[in-house]
């Protein structure tokens, strides 16, 4: 120990560790609380593995958007025991910060089918009992939305899932969330992190001993039938003559999207039989990868469905609160294939299917409201304004902003839908996260109800455009990893809000809304055109047209190691316009965007 400690603090002499990672390092290395890793940290030391070492243990993993996500592996970057543990037990100082009824109500885990997700989910139970607080605990893999649930059935304090959505399998997280069921928000997110960062010991006890204590139990099935029977009670349609195909893609959706399009009624019903296993590798899933967003983790479906000449098909993420939809679509070459619709696709398609059936149904409420992120298609607040309900759009990025709507939602005012680009969407407010079930009975009906139309989902989209415009979005990531690439996505921000580019593609910035300033300026003078009210986050809008439908907005991910664009665009088609104009207007308009989102991307690399 003492040689390797040497050589640590020489790396550090000679500059080639930063000083967070020596003390970090340090901490980690002599520390009685870390013996579990100091073989292998002392490994790295002596190997002399700088990269490892400064991607480790430069910093302490944040809560962002969805909490604490990130690779598994030793330090505090990393997620391990210890990050779990201590993401536990700064949660329990918090609640514990409320009283004895606080401790008593408690607090509900679930965790998604990750190889390391059980572990850390029993791991967290033994934290939570080792403070004081009742623990409830699913004792198999379930989905997220349901987790929301419990939190209000049980009516716990908190809840916390164990998942890392649709990351690669190196990965898992911690997603805390408050007594209404939604994720933490402010004041509770940056409160929990103050604990988590002033954690010095976690208090454990073994749950045989916590049981006995009265302060632990398992969830049973009861609570998967009351969510089910929940869900279920959203039908909108009683057509169920729609052929269909689903695949969890080795995740929890097998747990609540199954059986909720099993009971509703759907009995055309194919699943992907290699998909079905609860995996933490994913195995079957391209690349390794269950990002439903991507059309490779659809393929294996998407071949069942031309197989069956299935009339729309669904995959979901592990933790099954985004759900992917694609459908039929005839190719230039005139043959019939399938498409991956995009999350705005998707969401506009239901959005305006449930506010048409229920003007139908004469259900429509004299106060409804759509709340979307200002990433999302402006699109779904124009179909709302059609039908006279009002939209809240220029929330910031991350559905735990949606719940908090919904939290201080007016007496007199119904929440209607709620929905996010990456294919999150929820109905109902029995749970306050995106919610796939919801989501895949409601765009099941949808197709039912289309199919008896002799319609396609793609064909409804195109009416769509022809009656409101043709609106398209585009995202470009930009993957940075490590000290470096922290480093040089603040670079980016801090550039491009000192010298913002004053055109894109030739055509000129209009304002620049800067959410963390919360303004807006014209980038040729740097004035303020008007103040932005709203929540704060690290955001740049870049606005190019006059009415804000065509502008690229960039934002560091809080979940994953990237820097994302996004690129939105709209334009008119004209009355009569013959399919080929169209199509063509189309691909016009895309290449516009492209345009402008790569001008960004570039204006970012120089600043960077």
């Amino acid at each position: 120990m003492e040689n390797i400690l040497k050589t640590l603090t020489q790396m550090h002499h000679d500059q080639k560790i930063s000083e967070a990672t020596y003390t970090n390092v340090k901490k980690w290395l002599t520390g009685s609380d870390y013996a579990d890793y100091q073989a292998a940290i002392a490994a790295l030391i002596d190997a002399e593995n700088v990269t490892e070492l400064e991607n480790s243990f430069h910093a302490i993993i944040p809560f962002g958007t969805g909490g604490r996500r990130g690779t598994c592996g030793i330090g505090p970057n990393r997620i391990n025991t210890r990050t779990i543990g201590e993401s536990a037990q700064g949660l329990a100082a918090y609640v514990s910060r409320f009283g004895d009824d606080a401790k008593q109500r408690g607090v509900v885990i679930a965790c998604d089918t990750r190889n390391t997700s059980q572990e850390f989910a029993e791991f967290t139970a033994k934290v939570l009992c080792g403070n004081g607080i009742k623990t409830y605990l699913f004792k198999e893999f379930r989905a997220t939305p349901e987790l929301s649930f419990a939190v209000r059935q049980l009516k716990t304090m908190a809840g916390i899932v164990i998942s890392a959505s649709h990351n690669p399998p190196s990965d898992n997280g911690f997603k805390a969330y408050w007594e209404d069921g939604g994720q933490v928000v402010a004041p509770h997110d940056t409160s929990i992190i103050e604990e988590v960062n002033n954690v010095a010991t976690l208090n454990l006890m073994e749950l045989d001993d916590a049981e006995k204590q009265g302060l632990f139990q398992y969830v049973g099935p009861d609570m998967d039938e009351q969510y089910i029977q929940t869900v279920l009670g959203l039908s909108l349609t009683s057509n169920r003559d729609v052929k269909l195909v689903y695949s969890p893609l080795h995740g929890t959706g097998q747990t609540s999207i199954l059986p909720v399009l099993q009971k509703a009624g759907f009995q055309d019903l194919h699943v992907v039989e290699e998909q079905m296993a609860a995996d933490g590798n994913f195995p079957h899933v391209k690349d390794n990868f269950p990002n439903p967003e991507i059309p490779a983790a659809s393929a294996m479906a998407m071949a069942l469905a031309k197989k069956l000449d299935a009339d729309v098909g669904f995959t979901s993420d592990p933790d099954a609160d985004r759900l992917g939809v694609f459908c039929k679509h005839t190719n230039a070459k005139g043959e019939t294939d399938y498409m991956l619709l995009s999350g705005n696709q998707v969401g506009v398609l239901l959005l305006d299917f449930l506010l048409n059936t229920l003007k139908q149904q004469d259900k429509l409420p004299e106060k409804g409201l759509v709340v979307k992120t200002l990433v999302t298609t402006d699109l779904a607040g124009v179909i709302a304004n059609n039908f006279g309900v009002r939209t809240i759009d220029d929330l910031l990025v991350g559905f735990k902003y949606i719940g908090e709507v919904i939290l201080h939602l007016p007496d007199d005012e119904e929440f209607l839908f709620g929905m996010e680009e990456s294919l999150g969407y929820l109905r109902g407010t029995f749970a306050r996260d995106k919610d796939a079930a919801t989501a895949a009975i409601t765009m099941a009906e949808l197709m039912a109800d289309l199919k008896a139309q002799g319609k396609s989902l793609y064909d409804r989209l195109n009416e769509m455009y022809r009656q409101y415009g043709y609106f398209h979005e585009n995202l470009t990531n930009a993957y940075v990893s490590g000290a470096e690439g922290t480093a040089k996505v603040a670079r980016m921000m801090e550039g491009l809000r000192t010298q913002p580019p004053t055109e894109l593609a030739g055509t000129r910035v209009a304002e620049v809304i800067d959410r963390q300033a919360g303004t807006a300026i014209d980038p040729k003078t740097g004035n303020v055109i008007r103040n932005i009210d709203g929540t704060k986050g690290n955001v740049l809008v870049f606005v190019l047209s006059e009415d804000g439908h065509t502008r690229v907005t960039i934002r560091p991910s809080g979940t994953e190691p990237k820097i994302k664009y996004y690129g939105a665009i709209n334009n008119v088609v004209p009355a009569g316009m013959t399919d080929a104009d169209f199509e063509q207007l189309k691909v016009d308009t895309q290449a516009t965007l492209d345009r402008y989102a790569q001008s960004l991307v570039a204006e970012a690399e120089k600043r960077g």
